[in-house]
């Protein structure tokens, strides 16, 4: 997934960035057991590599609970529709926190009837969808995670947007911790992306997004709407990802989706879709798991395309990063460390340790 670099960069160590994040969620009326759970979603994003959707988002999700459009404590509850089937209404509380809670609804369905799907409505914004999918992933079944967010992605032939950048996530388990993970946004760059560059003072790659009057920029702060990926394919993705979140759940789509960087008082109202897959209904499941890592093993085997390079799998490049910063600490851009700096002040928590 394209990130931005920011010129000026901190390293933190996860286990600091962690306490931090978990404690200025706490200060903003968060339980301590719900802070810590967002928080590891959060970390694990910018461990992965996926910082457009790691602890960046942090200081706009404490705006919207001040402002009163994200429940700190929100009434989670679930509607059980059919043998295979519930309805998850997210209390518009965090979205990282609602998905989890689909994802647990999915394995459990799963395990009595073989599937489980879990539509979701009245929620916000939930950070990387790897999170849920590889939750499934981790109780040995095929996970799929789908969300939508409003309109900022070009269809195919458009000069204007219809829908957001609509995430998906499929998930496979392999042996040894290993997992099959596509996480993926149906946009060239996730949205976030371009806030990040517009936070730390950095231009964006130029085919990315376009201005106002449907003109390439590299200026992030003149972007108005991303192009989607592979053209019309990720254009029809996106627009089939909001039937799953939208019409199931009877929710908003598209262009009447309540903007994530608009009135920050107004609930999203955003939707999602999750299911698990029981795979041992079809073959044992430890026969599946070596499978999938015998795929991913004679995947790793083919000719690179660079001399010296490798195939990497789905999923592979992020868990790379993982262990490399988990090791060497997590890059922050200086501009969102002035951030933190500024909030640990206003909620009166210790300041951000750096390395």
């Amino acid at each position: 997934m394209p990130q931005i670099t920011p010129t000026s960069q901190v390293i933190i160590e996860a286990p600091s960035l962690r306490d931090f994040c978990t404690q200025l969620l706490v200060a903003a009326g968060v339980t301590a057991e719900d802070a810590a759970m967002v928080t590891d979603v959060l970390v694990e994003a910018n461990l992965r590599g996926v910082d457009s959707h790691g602890v960046a988002r942090l200081p706009h999700y404490l705006r919207r609970i001040r402002h009163g459009s994200i429940e700190p404590r929100p009434k989670i509850t679930l509607e059980r529709v059919s043998a295979s089937t519930a309805l998850l209404d997210g209390g518009h509380g965090l979205g990282h926190l609602v998905m989890n809670r689909a994802a647990h609804h999915a394995i459990a369905i799963a395990r009595e009837s073989g599937a489980g799907w879990v539509a979701v409505r009245n929620s916000s914004h939930c950070g990387a969808l790897s999170h849920p999918g590889l939750l499934i992933a981790n109780a040995g079944m095929i996970g799929m995670a789908f969300t939508h967010v409003d309109p900022m992605v070009l269809p195919h032939g458009a000069r204007e947007p219809f829908c957001g950048t609509n995430p998906l996530c499929f998930t496979a388990p392999g042996e040894n911790g290993q997992a099959l993970c596509l996480d993926m946004a149906t946009s060239v760059t996730p949205w976030n992306s371009i806030e990040n560059a517009i936070l730390e003072g950095v231009p964006i790659p130029l085919g990315w997004a376009v201005d106002a009057e449907g003109c390439d920029t590299v200026d992030p702060s003149c972007v108005r709407a991303i192009y989607p990926v592979g053209g019309y394919k990720g254009s029809g993705l996106g627009l089939l990802i909001d039937v799953f979140c939208s019409l199931l759940s009877d929710g908003p789509y598209g262009p009447d989706i309540p903007r994530m960087y608009g009135d920050l008082s107004q609930r999203r109202l955003l939707g999602g879709l999750v299911g698990a897959i029981d795979v041992s209904r079809f073959v044992p499941e430890s026969r599946f798991r070596r499978r999938v890592s015998e795929m991913i093993a004679r995947w790793g085997r083919l000719k690179p395309a660079e001399p010296g390079g490798r195939v990497l799998y789905p999923g592979e490049p992020e868990m790379l990063t993982r262990v490399e910063r988990l090791r060497n600490g997590i890059p922050l851009g200086g501009a969102l460390v002035e951030q933190f700096n500024q909030l640990a002040h206003e909620y009166q928590v210790p300041p951000l340790t750096t390395l």
